[in-house]
C-alpha cells in the first residue's frame, strides 16, 4: 500500500458484488470493472478502496498484477453480523483506521437501492423495532450507505442507467455532491432523512446532474482494430434487411417518469417501424430485444426473441439501426455500440436533443418520414453511405478507447469542486477484448 498516496478515494458499485474473472462484456455486466480498473491505471498516484462486496480476494497474484499493475487498488470491505455489540459494517471503518487512512473522497457506481438497506438503523414509528431490510440490500446496499454516512467524505457518482440517476436510499443523508451521467440537469431523489439523528425527512433536495461521457465507459479498452472487423462489402451486397433495431421492451414500467421517462418503447418503435415501414422495401424490418408476451403475439413478424449476441449475420447483412431511449434527452451506450458493430444510428429526435453525442448531423432524424427518405437516399448512393458511415467511424477517437476523455473530465471536475489541483492523464493501454466471451484478452494470462 503507498502510503504516500496523494487522494484515497472510495469505490464500487451500489447494490452489486464487484467480480474480475469469468465476465462475458457483451451482455453489459462489466462497466464497473472496466472503469475503476482503467483510472486506478491511469492514476498510480492515488489509491482506491472498494467499500463493498468484491471479489478480489479470489485473484491470484498474477490476475491482480495484470489488471492493478500500480498495486494501487485494495479491499477495505468486512461485515460481522455476528457481533452484537458493533455495528456489521464496522469493520469497514476499522480497515480505515488502523491502517491510518484519511479518505478523500467516494467515487462511486449507482445502482439497485431500497428505501432503507442499512441494518440496525432506522426504527419504524409503528412498532419502534428496527425496520427490517431484505437481505440483497442489506449486504449489497448496505455497506456503501453506512459508510458514506459515517465519514460524510464528499460523494461523487457515476450514473449509467436511467433507473438509477439518484441514489434513491432514504437512509443516505450524505447526498451526492455532483452526478456523472448521460444528461445535463437537476435531478429529485426519493425523500431521504438529512442527519445521523434527525430522521426527518427532507422532500426537495435536487442534485446537479452532467455529461460526463458516462456511455462511453465500454469503449475504453476496445481494441484499435474494431473497424476491421466489419465487413463492408458484405454490407454494400447484402439482400438482407438494410435497417435492424436492437432494443428491448421497457424495462421499468415507472423509470424516472418525475424526471420525464416514457416507460415503454413500444408506440415510438410503433410509429417509426411498423407503421412507418409498411408495404416499403424495409417492411421486413426486425426489432431483437426481451419484450413481453403480449408484444411478441401482437407483432410475431417484425419484434423477436433474439439477444445481439446471436444477431452476427443479421448485423452483418444491415447498414442501419434506429436509437431511441425511454427518457428523453438521456444518451446511452447504444449509438457506439451500433457504430462499432458497423451500423449507421439514426438518432429518434427525444433522443439526443442537446447533441451531446456529436455524431453527424444527417444521423439526427426530424420524425418518422426523415428516416424513411434518408434509408431511401443512402441505398441509392454508396458513395454517400460509405461517406457517412465513415465519418460515424471517426466519432470514436482514440481519448475514448485508451479512457483519457472520461477520466480527465470526471477528476478535473471533482478537483475543481474539492479545490485541488489535477493533472492530466494519456490514457492507458488496452487489457480487455470486447469481441470475444470473456472481458479479458484470451491471450493474456486470465481466466486460466
Amino acid at each position: 500500500m503507498n502510503r504516500t498516496a496523494e487522494k484515497n478515494i472510495l469505490i464500487g458499485k451500489i447494490g452489486k458484488s464487484i467480480k474480475f474473472k469469468n465476465l462475458d462484456i457483451r451482455t453489459g455486466g462489466d462497466a464497473c470493472m472496466i472503469f475503476y480498473s482503467s483510472i486506478a491505471r491511469m492514476n498510480p498516484e492515488y489509491n482506491f478502496y472498494w467499500i463493498g462486496p468484491n471479489q478480489m480476494n479470489k485473484l491470484s497474484q498474477e490476475e491482480y498484477d495484470y489488471i492493478f499493475p500500480n498495486h494501487n487498488v485494495f479491499s477495505a470491505y468486512g461485515s460481522d453480523y455476528d457481533n452484537p455489540n458493533a455495528h456489521p459494517f464496522q469493520p469497514i471503518l476499522d480497515y480505515f483506521k488502523n491502517n491510518d487512512i484519511k479518505i478523500d473522497f467516494a467515487l462511486l457506481m449507482s445502482g439497485m437501492c431500497s428505501g432503507l438497506n442499512v441494518p440496525n438503523f432506522m426504527k419504524s414509528k409503528k412498532t419502534g423495532e428496527y425496520a427490517k431490510i431484505l437481505n440483497a440490500f442489506k449486504n449489497y446496499v448496505g455497506p456503501y450507505i453506512w459508510t458514506l454516512n459515517e465519514t460524510n467524505v464528499p460523494f461523487y457518482l457515476i450514473s449509467e442507467d436511467a433507473r438509477y440517476i439518484t441514489t434513491n436510499a432514504t437512509d443516505l443523508c450524505n447526498r451526492e455532491r455532483l452526478i456523472f451521467t448521460q444528461t445535463n440537469g437537476y435531478f429529485n431523489p426519493i425523500p431521504h432523512i438529512t442527519s445521523l439523528t434527525d430522521f426527518t425527512l427532507k422532500e426537495d433536495s435536487s442534485i446537479k446532474c452532467i455529461y460526463g461521457y458516462v456511455e462511453r465507459i465500454f469503449m475504453m479498452g476496445l481494441s484499435h482494430d474494431w473497424k476491421e472487423k466489419i465487413d463492408i462489402d458484405r454490407k454494400l451486397h447484402s439482400t438482407g434487411n438494410r435497417l435492424i433495431v436492437i432494443s428491448n421492451g421497457c424495462g421499468q414500467k415507472d423509470i424516472n417518469r418525475a424526471n420525464g421517462g416514457k416507460g415503454s418503447r413500444l408506440p415510438e418503435y410503433k410509429k417509426y417501424i411498423i407503421d412507418n415501414l409498411k408495404n416499403t422495401e424495409y417492411s421486413g424490418t426486425k426489432i431483437y430485444g426481451q419484450w413481453d408476451d403480449k408484444t411478441y403475439a401482437k407483432y410475431p413478424d417484425t419484434v423477436i426473441d433474439k439477444p445481439l449476441v446471436e444477431l452476427e449475420d443479421e448485423v452483418a447483412d444491415a447498414r442501419y439501426s434506429l436509437v431511441y431511449s425511454i427518457m428523453p434527452g438521456f444518451v446511452t451506450v447504444k449509438a457506439w455500440e451500433m457504430i462499432i458493430k458497423g451500423l449507421i444510428p439514426f438518432i429518434h429526435p427525444d433522443y439526443d436533443k442537446d447533441r451531446l453525442l456529436g455524431l453527424p448531423e444527417y444521423c439526427y432524424l426530424k420524425d418518422e418520414k426523415d428516416l424513411l427518405i434518408k434509408m431511401r437516399e443512402l441505398d441509392a448512393h454508396d458513395e454517400l453511405y460509405l461517406r457517412l458511415l465513415n465519418n460515424c467511424f471517426n466519432c470514436i477517437s482514440e481519448d475514448d478507447l485508451n479512457g483519457k476523455r472520461m477520466n480527465n473530465f470526471i477528476f478535473n471536475k471533482i478537483a475543481e469542486d474539492l479545490g485541488f489541483e489535477y493533472k492530466e492523464k494519456e490514457g492507458c493501454e488496452s487489457i480487455f477484448d470486447h469481441f470475444s466471451k470473456t472481458v479479458f484478452d484470451p491471450s493474456k494470462v486470465i481466466n486460466k
